[in-house]
């Protein structure tokens, strides 16, 4: 899948400690590989794994430098961490695109003529029939989230 343009200004993600950081080992947040990012990172991982971090009392993507809050694998990192903070959600039978409202970038920009126009560049291209072909080979990345913002319905 080509890889998606960035909504967060640069530099802004590494001021957060907010992605990458779980409050549990085994989550539905954790990102989900796509069949071909699973070959292209296999000399890496064959799925996002997630470490335990007793000083914060949290789990922490393997991928993450906890010193510089920078991912070791930016260049190639997973659609769905480059999708982030926004989510494919399945609500029932329909899957919708939708934002996790508690991204601190999200908390404050949601009413921005920016995001307004990301989320059109999203919906075209998820509208796309290669996106969708792919959403339907890789059913792993519909999840069912909670305390998200559904943006619009995605038609598989």
């Amino acid at each position: 899948m080509e890889r998606l343009k960035p909504f967060i200004i640069p530099g802004f993600c590494l001021r957060c400690q907010g992605c990458c950081r779980f409050a549990e080992q085994e989550t539905v947040w954790t990102p989900h590989l796509l069949e071909d990012e699973q070959i292209r990172l296999a000399p890496h991982t064959k799925k996002i794994e997630l470490r335990a971090n007793p000083a914060q009392g949290n789990f922490v993507c393997q991928f993450l430098n906890q010193k510089d809050n920078r991912c070791k694998i930016h260049g190639i990192h997973p659609f769905e961490c480059q999708l982030y903070p926004f989510l494919i959600n399945r609500q029932g039978k329909k899957v919708y695109l939708s934002v996790d409202l508690r991204c601190l970038y999200m908390k404050e920009n949601t009413d921005l003529a920016r995001y307004k126009d990301y989320c059109e560049y999203l919906n075209t291209f998820f509208n796309s029939p290669e996106v969708k072909k792919n959403l339907k080979a890789n059913p792993q990345l519909v999840q069912s989230y909670v305390h998200v913002l559904d943006i619009f319905e995605i038609m598989l």
